[in-house]
């Protein structure tokens, strides 16, 4: 471990220095730690394992001193990538086996880590669940299932408009905002401490506040939006009649064989942060990477319909995903697509996959039976550079493991 980091919340108390609160928790340095041990810094509800859990098969390969070439033709290995980007936990399944993990700073094997936007992929399968039982229907408005919202910028929206991220709102996703309606809604979140003098009503009632857009209609735009995954969070847990932790263990976590106890973030009133909060193990989001690669079936059973996840990989049009930032395109898969709150890259394996700020990433090759996770603290929450340095250094293991 660099010792830069060793002491982080070392000592009785720790020195100020090396003090993470929830303050502080996203910063650079402190969040090695935060993002492996957020249950001692927030609310947190538990998502239970499987009762017995799954072996899991392995064909070991050391990819460490796998080489990969950047966009500006330089040589990295992949163990110096991993630690340049500040990774806490890499894991490579292959043919439903690992061959492949690797861990760093406060990683471990039987560590639960924030997965951040990664969260609303693992939502949207609890989704495909309730809408295989016939509890919730994309075609229906949100409002019907959350008449809270009537009057809010989900006005009229109808629930696939929410999975896919064409909701028309006046929201701005701006990781830097400081005193703007994002920083709202971390508070709100029990993201960020309430300062004196500032009110919360909690994360629910700031979503029956959310402003419509004026220029735009629903299904017109892409338009990504954190928000909107707590609304499908909200809409799960009224339809499925229970919590988004207790669902997501019963619908997922279990039936994948969840090795480790998961855990997901809670505002002061109780409800989850279903947008970025759910932390769980590499291997245990691996497994679950597995049964989407196999069309929402493990080990012969189906988990999550197959008619649920040939939706999220089918190709598209796509041109309210080129037409983002103001028609410059999107920063990412330039032939891609956004769908039930999975990224489709557009790429001829036709990979899917979940990324999260600070460095989080599911990917699920199907053409080359290859899931991989990647679980990190980068400094930048948004780091577009090391971003495509990843995507060189999937494309070379998939070359190699081939």
């Amino acid at each position: 471990m660099e010792p830069s980091i060793a002491s982080l919340m070392s000592g009785f108390p720790p020195h100020p220095d090396n003090q993470v609160k929830a303050s502080n928790w996203r910063t650079p340095r402190l969040a090695r730690w935060s993002f492996n041990h957020l249950r001692q810094l927030l609310p947190t509800a538990p998502i239970a394992p499987a009762s017995v859990p799954a072996a899991l098969a392995k064909a070991w390969q050391d990819l460490r001193w796998l080489e990969f070439t950047d966009q500006q033709n330089q040589q990295h290995s992949l163990d110096q990538f991993l630690r340049a980007s500040h990774a806490d936990a890499f894991a490579v399944m292959h043919k439903g086996r690992i061959v492949f993990d690797w861990y760093d700073g406060f990683g471990a094997a039987d560590q639960p880590h924030i997965v951040f936007s990664i969260t609303k992929s693992m939502a949207a399968l609890v989704a495909g669940v309730l809408i295989g039982k016939g509890k919730l229907n994309p075609d229906c408005l949100v409002t019907d299932y959350l008449p809270e919202l009537c009057g809010s910028a989900y006005d009229d929206a109808r629930l696939q408009h929410l999975l896919d991220m064409q909701i028309a709102s006046g929201f701005s996703e701006n990781y830097l905002d400081s005193d703007g309606i994002f920083m709202a809604y971390r508070r709100a979140a029990a993201w960020n401490p309430v300062e004196e003098g500032v009110e919360t009503d909690g994360l629910r009632a700031f979503l029956t506040k959310m402003p419509k857009s004026t220029n735009t209609a629903h299904g017109t735009m892409h338009h990504y939006c954190s928000p909107h995954s707590d609304v499908l969070g909200w809409a799960i847990e009224r339809a499925g009649h229970d919590s988004f932790a207790n669902q997501f263990s019963r619908y997922i976590l279990q039936p994948c064989g969840g090795r480790h106890a998961a855990y997901i973030t809670l505002d002061t009133f109780g409800a989850p942060r279903v947008a970025g909060g759910l932390c769980i193990t590499a291997h245990d989001l691996l497994s679950i990477g597995e049964m989407v690669r196999n069309a929402g079936q493990l080990n012969g059973t189906e988990i999550v319909p197959s008619a649920f996840i040939n939706d999220i990989t089918k190709p598209r049009d796509n041109s309210l995903w080129m037409a983002q930032n103001h028609g410059e395109g999107p920063r990412l898969f330039s032939e891609g697509n956004y769908r039930s709150q999975w990224y489709q890259t557009g790429n001829s394996d036709k990979v899917i996959c979940g990324i999260g700020i600070h460095g989080q990433w599911l990917w699920i090759n199907p053409e080359k039976d290859l899931v991989i996770v990647k679980l990190a603290s980068n400094d930048i929450e948004v780091d577009s550079a090391t971003d495509r340095m990843m995507l060189a250094a999937f494309a070379a293991i998939g070359e190699a493991l081939s």
